[in-house]
């Protein structure tokens, strides 16, 4: 994996490009803070990376609710709670 700052990816972006394509993971950073990933691809795995991408996020979100539950103490309400509390604030919404 190499990193390349936005700096950099303005000024050589076929080149880091091409390093992706020789099948190396690039991190773009901006002010030494990752904000994009570079991930070889082609046609044939374009839709299954794109998938797996997604997957990863969608994952990691759901992980920082339940973390964000536990540590309000709300991971264990039952669903009946739940409906509650999701009635509590629509009502709220509407007034």
């Amino acid at each position: 994996m190499q990193f390349a700052s936005i700096r950099d990816f303005r000024l050589n972006a076929a080149g880091i490009l091409g390093r992706a394509g020789d099948k190396e993971n690039v991190v773009v950073t901006k002010r030494g803070k990752p904000v994009a990933v570079l991930v070889p691809t082609d046609e044939a795995m374009l839709e299954d990376m794109l998938r797996a991408v997604n997957g990863a996020r969608l994952k990691a979100a759901v992980e920082k609710m339940r973390e964000a539950a536990r540590r309000a103490g709300t991971s264990r309400m039952a669903a009946e709670q739940i409906e509650a509390e999701i009635k509590k604030v629509r009502r709220r919404r509407h007034g």
